[in-house]
């Protein structure tokens, strides 16, 4: 009898013992899932935060392909006034040959009229420079937006694995309580 009692109470001190080593697994486990918590937390916000970086970024970009189109627009017409105005040089030298009188008058005219062409030539040329240079920025932005989606699919993939990882977990600690 007492040798049946030794025998259970070193089975009891035996459970006791693999009791608390559960717990303190279990504790170490919680606190796992915890931190694992507070790091998708965080992860979730970065990935907020680049959704809000990414839509600002993509109305700036067609904030400057509409100032881009405006442009384009602007330039169209100052080569359509470019080519009436060299057809009016074209109908300003055939009355030159009306008269000495009227050749004067036509000469100043014609004088006015290169000068305000080469002025809308230089505009134009500034025009191009700009338009250039705002593709390079529309380039440059589309870049940008394209890393910010290839990051956020990164993140977004992490997300997943992390959750898997926080499922597995669970099911261990479900198991490991059982």
């Amino acid at each position: 009898m007492k040798e049946e009692k030794a025998k259970d109470l070193d089975e009891i001190q035996r459970l006791r013992e693999l009791n608390a080593y559960r717990e303190r697994e279990n504790d170490n486990q919680g606190q796992k899932i915890r931190g694992t918590d507070y790091e998708l937390a965080k992860t979730h916000d970065r990935a907020n935060e680049l959704s809000k970086i990414a839509e600002a970024r993509e109305y700036d970009l067609r904030r400057t392909s509409e100032a881009l189109e405006v442009a384009q627009a602007e330039l169209a017409n100052l080569k359509d006034q470019s080519a009436r105005q060299q057809q009016d040089n074209a109908a300003a030298q055939r009355n030159l040959e009306r008269g000495n009188d009227d050749r004067l008058t036509l000469l100043r005219q014609k004088e006015a009229e290169s000068l305000r062409s080469k002025d809308l030539q230089a505009v134009i040329f500034d025009l191009e420079a700009k338009i250039r240079a705002r593709e390079d920025q529309i380039a440059i932005t589309r870049k940008e937006g394209d890393d910010v989606k290839f990051s956020n699919a990164g993140i977004t993939d992490r997300n997943s694995q992390l959750r898997a990882e926080i499922a597995a977990l669970q099911q261990h600690i479900a198991i490991l309580e059982q």
